[in-house]
């Protein structure tokens, strides 16, 4: 089974101490021994280089971005009818983040069921299954 991984996996296993940090870095271990088929969208690295460029650490995104790309080379692209999925989502489900409801219908267009993140609002869209690391 593959699974999709969000973003903030990847922001919690590169960033600073916190609880979350060392059960990202072993799902990522395990992506990269190839124990977890994984794939994400595009749309992650936009995430990654907005972060980053916010707290003007920019070489710092620029180097997660390189990373990201080895660990999982095959990111899925974000087209127009996963846009408007999105939107129909969001319309369903106003409390969920517009980036999420775009992973969120990359995901369904594609056939993904499971994710791994830590936002729960992932929860509420029906045919999903969230995972914490």
């Amino acid at each position: 089974m593959t699974v999709f991984i969000d973003v903030n996996v990847i922001m919690y296993a590169a960033g600073s101490s916190h609880p979350h940090q060392e059960p990202s870095q072993r799902l990522l271990e395990g992506v990269l021994q190839g124990r977890v088929e994984a794939i994400s969208d595009t749309e992650i690295l936009q995430e990654l280089l907005y972060r980053f460029w916010r707290l003007k650490k920019v070489e710092l995104g620029v180097q997660l971005v390189r990373q990201v790309v080895e660990v999982l080379p095959n990111l899925l692209p974000v087209e127009s009818r996963d846009g408007v999925l999105a939107a129909a989502l969001l319309s369903q489900h106003p409390a969920i983040e517009p980036r999420d409801a775009i992973h969120a219908a990359v995901m369904l267009n594609h056939g993904l069921t499971h994710l791994y993140s830590y936002d729960r609002h992932f929860d509420r869209i029906p045919g999903l299954k969230r995972l914490e690391p």
